[in-house]
């Protein structure tokens, strides 16, 4: 295991660690700092919110050398791109982990500025961790020169706060996650659901009244939640008896892992390579075309209703592979391991 790391973990200026409501990546890291806490290492986060605005990060950036002076550390740990360039530019070492869409979803310029970053705050990172496989690869092609390692580690799930209530599953419930926009593709899922009698609740904010109306338009039982508190989020999940995510893009979806360790099969396309196990956890069907990826989920769903061993025996898979493969002391093990190595071979600004 080795001796016990200090490590700084760095929000994004955005949200609150932990957040209040709707902030995957303040999630993860208030999750990591706190099973890195109980296997002895000491951690800071180190987070200044303003006023909940995307570019917040920016003066949060060009704050924090006066944040990071006078604190004792032996690695720093960025997670948002701006942060991570940040540091590179005070020639302060880090660990830096991509959470961003835009690796493969560039339709704007802020898309294609937001590339430009990550690829950057990979490339000047004292080591880059990749979320999945399949993002290890994409740094490898597009990164130049290549950072001096790149992992692969997953964030995890707190498995034993999501518990499916097998009693409660009527076949007739689906459930999506997730911020309620075009890129999330939730119009496809409302529309494969459409005169099935399954209805599809979505959780998120939902910052577009525009689509939001087109997504509750393209099916005809479509609730939109908004977002709720996590003791009500966790008791849909465990109601519910799939999870629809048709996202045209993911890198790590938590939603995913939540109804992975939920007991629930995960339908969607090719984004959910390496996180479902296709046929065991949940099915990934080709997107490529819309009108035949509505059509192979609407018979996925509709065979899942009728088959209730089937939802079981998928849903118990789907959980086990949540705990075996995504709890947080063994993804916490691996980060140590990164920052010792890191600790080791760079000099730390705050010993």
């Amino acid at each position: 295991m080795g001796p016990p790391v200090r490590i700084v973990l760095l929000g994004g200026g955005v949200h609150p660690i932990p957040p209040t409501g709707y902030g995957a990546i303040e999630r993860i890291v208030t999750d990591l700092a706190a099973t890195l806490r109980a296997g002895g290492d000491e951690v800071e986060i180190v987070n200044r919110v303003r006023h909940e605005r995307m570019r917040d990060e920016y003066p949060f950036a060009r704050e924090l050398p006066r944040l990071l002076a006078g604190r004792s550390y032996d690695v720093l740990h960025a997670n948002t791109p701006v942060v991570a360039n940040r540091l590179a530019a005070r020639h302060l070492p880090f660990v830096y982990t991509s959470h961003s869409r835009h690796w493969y979803y560039r339709t704007q310029w802020t898309h294609r500025w937001g590339y430009w970053l990550e690829r950057r705050a990979v490339r000047r990172s004292a080591e880059a961790i990749a979320l999945t496989p399949r993002l290890a690869r994409t740094f490898a092609e597009v990164v130049r020169p290549a950072p001096p390692r790149v992992s692969v580690v997953p964030f995890g799930v707190e498995a034993a706060q999501f518990r499916p209530r097998w009693e409660r599953r009527t076949g007739r419930r689906a459930v999506g996650v997730g911020v309620v926009l075009p890129f999330k593709r939730w119009e496809l899922a409302a529309r494969a659901l459409r005169g099935t009698g399954i209805e599809l609740t979505i959780v998120g904010p939902t910052p577009s009244d525009e689509y939001a109306r087109r997504v509750k338009e393209s099916g005809d039982r479509v609730v939109l939640r908004g977002e709720v508190p996590p003791e009500e989020h966790r008791a849909l999940l465990a109601e519910s008896d799939l999870l629809l995510h048709p996202s045209a893009v993911e890198i790590l979806s938590a939603a995913v892992l939540e109804g992975l360790a939920a007991g629930l099969p995960v339908l969607g396309g090719p984004a959910l390579d390496g996180v479902v196990d296709a046929g065991a956890t949940g099915w990934i069907e080709d997107d490529r075309d819309p009108t035949a990826f509505v059509a192979a989920l609407r018979a996925r769903a509709v065979a899942l209703a009728g088959a209730p061993d089937l939802r079981r025996r998928t849903g118990e898979a789907a959980r086990a592979v949540a705990i075996e493969r995504y709890a947080w002391p063994a993804i916490a093990a691996a980060h140590r391991a990164i920052y010792q190595r890191v600790a080791a071979r760079t000099p730390a600004a705050g010993r």
